[in-house]
């Protein structure tokens, strides 16, 4: 329990919680104190237990408690009522485990709560069922469960996949040191390649084996898919024969009248309008706003390392501007011209009488659950005992008579009791006034043996009869444990002779049994031993027929590459030559900015060289022009600034200057207080 209650503070005490505990404040915590802790853990699981336990009767929340703990898997071993009352009273044997088991599996807890709220099945009465639109809503209802597993299990396998940015970083540093060496290897190639034949039908090879890989693919994955969807379809077919068969004995065996069934199926009909009217769209609703919620947190950038920072830096400044303030208002109330300190110190225990009453309040109303709960308890005993029959005539006169009978007998056993009391007290003096003068007796033989020179003498005496005494009880003992050992000694002999001739003829069939089973592993192993053999040369061959293969499908992914890079480089060499025949025609024109046509490219790339060199001649100049005029430029600047300090202190000096002359007006205008006392001497001394 120690080494529990050590975990359950030291998790508290840790993020999210905090809640600055010790072992002594938790253990001596108030029952509806353990409750708040056990709604704060549950409200960190899921949200829909963020609820103020004052808001809340006892009972509903006990209920919603443990319904929460089987929905997390959590075994309770004592019945619900128990459990309710346990929970409530505040039993550390029921809610220490609890929180022990919560706080060790938090993330696994927070993810088993948040997919209860779409995977606990909605209990549904089996007779709703005869209802088409109640079993294609079923269905749906079902169907998107298993959609939302999918859905579920394809998130976490993303999520789990996601790579950082260094990780990225370090692959497209990796990809580039690839790309060189590819390229490299193609020019290798091309080279090597220049002069090689059939290189158009090896293409055309390689090209249809990929197709063909490609179609192989595709064709696995659809047969994953339709084998998922025959699965999916044999689980709907089955669960709607167990409930067509259920159906067809529920209307089998029912004895109810049409009436009544119809009166019942309206009914449920009006329900389940309402909530698909009122109650659906509105979770529907809620829903929608947070998944809207949840896509603006989505789009919104994510926070880098410095911002963190930041956000950090801002966070302690804060603190600190906070504690400053509590500081100067804590100075604040120790002024000790403070009129409002007494009212402050009224309001202060006016809170504590309040917050005592508060818990006093809440001690009273479980101590009242209790009575309530100890009421209705004695209510249900005397129900069951207004149930049983009253008796009558001859047999209340039979029951008077055995009644009778029985208080003969109590007050006969009860005076024997009383003359066995007083013979007791009897003996217990009797033993008394023996043992004093056996003490006495005693205390004369001690006198005796210390004159004679035989101190310890009588006690030595005692002490060899008691030994004498232990050692013949010792040998009695131990003769009658001998013979008890003959005895079983010899009945386990008997009944290991009777099993060895019970059990001779199952022998001889073991005996033989062995020696067809060594005969038949002698077999097994050559065979195996054979099987090992072909095996391993099998798997060989395959290895060699699996590296060759997978050399050949290199080799032609090489060579495809090949061709799209010689390909590549065919479509440029030809773009180029067409615009070589352009300007070799006169078909190439191009408008300048300022007007005038070109030719040819040699005349285009001429006027863009001389565009860019007048660009970098104007930038040259400025360059030169700013560190020209920097040194004067900045100490203009700063003589602007001290001109704006200048400037700010006399407006400061005249705001103030005009603050203490207001101020003198109102004292000249005030009435003077004196304020007189005496001295030393007696006189009169005014201020």
């Amino acid at each position: 329990m120690g080494g529990e209650l050590q975990f359950i503070v030291d998790r508290l005490n840790d993020p999210p919680f905090q809640m600055q505990l010790t072992m002594v404040a938790f253990d001596e915590k108030s029952p509806f104190e353990l409750l708040e802790v056990v709604n704060e853990v549950m409200a960190n699981l899921s949200s829909q237990h963020r609820i103020d336990l004052r808001d809340e009767t006892p009972d509903a929340t006990a209920t919603r408690m443990l319904e929460f703990m089987r929905v997390l898997n959590y075994k309770i071993s004592i019945e619900m009522q128990q459990a309710k009352a346990a929970l409530l009273h505040g039993e550390p044997q029921l809610i220490y485990p609890m929180l022990a088991w919560m706080l060790q599996r938090l993330p696994e807890l927070q993810k088993r709560a948040y997919l209860a709220r779409f995977l606990v099945n909605v209990e549904v009465p089996e007779h709703m069922f005869t209802d088409e639109e109640v079993v294609e809503v079923y269905q749906n209802y079902k169907d998107l469960q298993e959609e939302f597993k999918e859905v579920h299990k394809t998130s976490d396998k993303y999520k789990s996949q996601l790579i950082s940015p260094n990780e990225i970083k370090k692959a497209i540093m990796q990809m580039e040191e690839d790309k060189g060496m590819l390229e490299q290897k193609v020019e290798n190639l091309k080279t090597k390649l220049a002069d090689h034949e059939r290189f158009e039908e090896m293409f055309e090879a390689t090209h249809k084996l990929r197709l063909q890989q490609d179609e192989q693919v595709k064709l696995q994955d659809r047969l994953k898919d339709q084998k998922a969807q025959l699965l999916q379809a044999e689980a709907r077919l089955n669960g709607m024969v167990e409930r067509l068969n259920a159906q067809r004995s529920e209307r089998s065996s029912s004895s109810q009248d049409a009436r009544q069934t119809l009166e019942a199926l309206e009914r449920e009909v009006d329900s389940l309008e309402q909530r698909a009217l009122e109650t659906l769209p509105k979770e529907i609703l809620l829903k929608q706003r947070r998944m809207e919620e949840l896509q603006q947190v989505l789009a919104e950038p994510s926070v880098n390392e410095v911002e963190v920072a930041q956000m950090e830096q801002q966070q302690k400044q804060m603190a600190r501007a906070v504690q400053q303030l509590e500081e100067r208002k804590r100075a604040q109330n120790i002024n000790p011209d403070d009129k409002l300190a007494m009212f402050r110190q009224q309001a202060t225990l006016v809170a504590k009488k309040r917050e005592a009453i508060a818990q006093r309040l809440a001690t009273v109303g479980r101590e009242r659950a209790g009575i309530e709960a100890e009421l209705a308890e004695k209510a249900g005993d005397l129900a069951k005992v207004s149930d049983r029959p009253v008796l009558k005539g001859d047999e209340f006169r039979k029951y008077a008579s055995e009644l009778r009978g029985k208080t003969a007998v109590y007050k006969r056993y009860r005076a024997e009791l009383s003359e066995i009391r007083a013979e007791w007290g009897v003996v217990s003096r009797t033993e008394g006034l023996l043992r004093q003068q056996e003490r006495a007796l005693a205390a004369t033989l001690g006198e005796v043996e210390a004159r004679r020179g035989l101190t310890g003498y009588g006690h030595t005496q005692e002490e060899l009869e008691k030994v004498s005494a232990a050692k013949a009880e010792v040998d009695e003992v131990k003769g009658k444990t001998l013979e008890e050992l003959s005895a079983v000694v010899a009945e386990i002999n008997d009944k290991i002779k009777r099993h060895k001739n019970k059990l001779a003829p199952q022998i001889v069939k073991l005996r033989k049994m062995r020696t067809d089973v060594r005969d038949k592993e002698t077999g097994y192993l050559e065979k195996k031993t054979l099987y090992n053999n072909t095996k391993a040369g099998i798997d060989s061959d395959l290895g060699t027929v699996r590296a060759e293969a997978e050399v050949a499908l290199k080799e032609a992914a090489h060579e495809e590459s090949n061709v799209y890079y010689y390909e590549s480089l065919g479509q440029i060499e030809t773009v180029k030559l067409q615009r070589s025949n352009d300007e070799r025609a006169g078909r190439f024109r191009r408008t300048l900015p300022d007007g005038t046509q070109v030719r040819s490219y040699k005349e285009l790339y001429a006027y863009k060289i001389k565009q860019q060199d007048a660009a970098s001649k104007e930038l040259r100049d400025r360059q030169k022009r700013i560190k020209e005029n920097q040194g004067p430029n900045a100490k203009q600047v700063k003589m602007f600034k001290d001109l704006h300090k200048l400037l700010r202190c006399k407006v400061d000096m005249q705001q103030r200057a005009r603050a203490e002359a207001v101020a003198a007006a109102n004292m000249e205008q005030e009435e003077t207080n004196v304020f007189t006392m005496p001295d030393d001497n007696g006189e009169v001394m005014g201020f």
